[in-house]
């Protein structure tokens, strides 16, 4: 064989594995391909008794908002849409541990109000209101901290797939 070539073999062996590597589940996505519009999101309006929830779950919907739906997180100047939310109530339960005794487990129910507008003719897209409930056991360690963080995060993840039409 000549100096420079490759067996003959080569290329039939480099042409299955990558006809291997294409079977195998990976692909290429470009994320800009689909239809990904900008949406500024306002600071959680919290209208409840309870304080420092808000900032969770502002938090959390600007991480979950590229990855559940269609959107883009952008400056009102720059957005398309904007995603408005009203933390209307924060009502602490306690589960089990009545009367007199600490509580063993508490839970904390949330109600909020979401607003989607287009920017552009101030249509109002899309008005929902949702209702999220986070437990937590003192037994076990965890707290009513704890529990405002898993429900902005769920609560986020609600809010974000009630901005489609089929929600």
């Amino acid at each position: 064989m000549r100096p420079g070539r490759t067996a003959p073999g080569t290329r039939w062996v480099a042409l299955l594995l990558l006809c291997a590597a294409s079977g195998c589940g990976y692909a290429l996505i470009d994320d800009d391909a689909g239809a990904r519009r900008s949406i500024a999101v306002a600071v959680v309006d919290n209208r409840s008794f309870r304080q420092r929830v808000e900032i969770p779950l502002t938090r959390r919907l600007i991480e979950q908002l590229p990855v559940l739906g269609p959107y883009v997180p952008a400056d009102r100047g720059d957005a398309d849409l904007e995603l408005a939310v009203e933390l209307l109530d924060v009502e602490g339960r306690s589960v089990s541990g009545p009367g007199r005794t600490p509580v063993r487990e508490g839970a904390l129910e949330f109600v909020v109000r979401l607003r989607l507008t287009d920017l552009a003719s101030g249509t109002l897209l899309r008005e929902r209101r949702l209702v999220d409930r986070a437990e937590f056991r003192v037994a076990v360690g965890e707290t009513e901290r704890g529990a405002v963080e898993e429900a902005a995060y769920d609560l986020a993840r609600k809010i974000v797939l009630a901005l489609d039409d089929d929600f």
